[in-house]
C-alpha cells in the first residue's frame, strides 16, 4: 500500500520525526524554494529561474501548446483582463517581474492570474453559459470581444479531493489531492514555495509556477493552520453571470485575497474570519484545518453559503472527519455524478462517494495518516490529472508534499 512521504518539520508546532516514513513508490518529492517577500516584488520570484531549472522552458510549453496557435481563445482572455484592469500594486510589480524573468508577455502573465476563478464556468460536461455574448454585454462601455473560445480554456476541472480527520494519534490530519489540466504541462511547474519576512518563516504554499496566488498553504504554529482551495461551481442561475462581473468589475482575484490573509493571519479562528468575511470574485470551497479542529467553508462571492465542522455529522459524513470535492453534496447537487475526472460517475461511485465510503470502512476514533494517504490514492479517487498531494499536521509541524510518478512521467 502507499505510503506518505518522509515527513518533514514545516517551521514550529512540533517535531514530524516521529511520523517520518519513506517515500512511497510512485511519487516524487516537490522542488522547494523560498520566496522573500523583502525582496522589490520584481525579484521575488528570480529563484524560479535559476540555472538548472526547467521551470521556465514549461511555462513556455504551456503557452506555445495551448494560446499560441489559437488566437481567438488568447484574445478573449486578453480581452477580459483589460476590461479587469489592473490588479493590486503590488501584484502587478511581481508579474511584470516573472514576465521579464521568463521573456513571456506581461498580459499573458496577468491574464492567466484569473485563471482559478475561470474554471468555476469549466463544468465539462455543460455549454459555455454565454457562448453568444460579448464583453460589451456583461461591462457597460467593454470591449465587443465574444467570450465562445474561453470554453478552450486548456485548464479543466472538476478536480481536487480535501479530508481533514481526527486520527487515532489525537491530532487532525488534512489529506489534500490538487486536480489539474494539461497534466502533463501543470505538473511541471508545481513548486513548495517557502514565503518568508525578515528571514522568518510566514507561511508554507504550494505553487504554480508562474501563478503569483496560493492553492494550498500552511501557517505552522501552536495556532496554526492549512488552507486548501477547491473549485466550487455556482449554485443558481445567474452564478456565471454574477462571477463575471465580480471579475470584469475588479474585485481583488480570489486567491490574492488568501493570500494576503497567510501574510496577516497566525491563528485557525482568525483565518476563518477573515475567509468569513472577505469578498471573492467566485464561488469556490476553503478547506481548513488546525489544532484539534476543521471547517470546510462553502464560499458564495458574498458570502459563506454552507459550513461543514469537524466533530459534527453531516448525512453519511461522521464526526470524526469532513470531506469535500467540487460539488454541493450536502444539498445534492447532481453534477457530482456526471464527473468522469477519476473514472466514476455516470452509474460509479464519485470520487467523494468513494472516499467517503473508505472513511467509513475505519471504525471511528482508527482512521490514521496512512489511511488517509491509501484513500486519496484509492480508485475511483485519485483522478486522472492528479498532480500534487498534501499531507499535513499543524500540531505535529508536518507538511508531507509530494506528485504522483504519473504526473510527471512526461516531464
Amino acid at each position: 500500500a502507499p505510503r506518505p512521504v518522509a515527513a518533514r518539520a514545516a517551521g514550529g508546532g512540533g517535531s514530524a520525526d516521529a511520523d517520518a516514513v519513506a517515500e512511497p513508490a510512485g511519487h516524487r518529492s516537490i522542488p522547494r524554494l523560498e520566496i522573500d517577500l523583502d525582496q522589490a516584488p520584481e525579484d521575488r520570484y528570480r529563484p524560479l529561474f535559476a540555472p538548472g531549472l526547467a521551470f521556465n522552458a514549461t511555462l513556455w510549453r504551456f503557452y506555445e501548446t495551448c494560446f499560441a496557435h489559437d488566437p481567438p481563445l488568447r484574445d478573449a482572455l486578453y480581452a477580459l483582463s483589460r476590461v479587469r484592469g489592473d490588479e493590486p500594486e503590488e501584484m502587478m510589480a511581481e508579474i511584470a517581474g516573472v514576465a521579464a524573468l521568463s521573456g513571456l508577455d506581461v498580459e499573458f502573465v496577468k491574464a492567466t492570474q484569473m485563471l482559478y476563478e475561470l474554471q468555476t464556468l469549466m463544468v465539462p460536461w455543460e455549454n459555455f453559459t454565454y457562448p453568444d455574448a460579448h464583453l460589451g454585454s456583461l461591462v457597460p462601455g467593454g470591449e465587443a470581444v465574444a467570450t465562445a473560445p474561453l470554453a478552450r480554456i486548456p485548464w479543466r476541472g472538476p478536480g481536487c479531493t480535501g479530508i481533514v480527520a481526527k486520527c487515532a494519534d489525537g491530532t487532525v490530519w488534512h489529506a489534500r489531492n490538487l486536480d489539474f489540466s494539461p497534466r502533463d504541462i501543470v505538473a511541471g511547474l508545481i513548486y513548495e514555495g517557502v514565503f518568508t519576512r525578515g528571514g522568518k518563516e510566514l507561511f508554507r504554499s504550494q505553487v504554480v509556477a508562474g501563478y503569483l496566488q496560493v492553492i494550498t498553504a500552511s501557517v505552522m504554529g501552536d495556532d496554526g493552520y492549512v488552507l486548501e482551495r477547491n473549485t466550487r461551481y455556482p449554485d443558481h442561475a445567474g452564478g456565471n453571470g454574477e462571477m463575471l462581473r465580480n471579475l470584469l468589475g475588479g474585485r481583488p482575484l480570489n486567491g490574492w485575497v488568501l493570500r494576503k490573509i497567510l501574510e496577516s493571519e497566525k491563528t485557525f479562528d482568525g483565518a476563518i474570519q477573515a475567509i468569513t468575511d472577505a469578498q471573492y470574485v467566485s464561488t469556490e470551497y476553503a478547506i481548513v484545518s488546525g489544532v484539534g479542529k476543521g471547517h470546510v467553508l462553502a464560499r458564495d462571492p458574498d458570502h459563506v453559503a454552507h459550513v461543514q465542522t469537524l466533530g459534527e455529522t453531516l448525512g453519511e459524513e461522521r464526526g470524526d472527519y469532513i470531506i469535500m470535492t467540487n460539488f454541493d453534496w450536502f444539498y445534492g447537487d447532481v453534477r457530482e455524478y456526471f464527473d468522469p475526472t477519476a473514472g466514476g460517475g455516470f452509474g460509479k461511485l464519485s470520487r467523494r462517494q468513494r472516499a467517503q465510503q473508505l472513511l467509513n470502512a475505519v471504525p471511528q476514533g482508527q482512521l490514521t495518516a496512512d489511511v488517509l494517504f491509501e484513500i486519496i490514492n484509492a480508485e475511483l479517487v485519485v483522478a486522472k490529472d492528479t498532480i500534487f498531494q498534501l499531507l499535513a499536521d499543524v500540531e505535529k509541524g508536518v507538511w508531507n508534499a509530494s506528485q504522483p510518478a504519473a504526473a510527471t512521467a512526461r516531464l
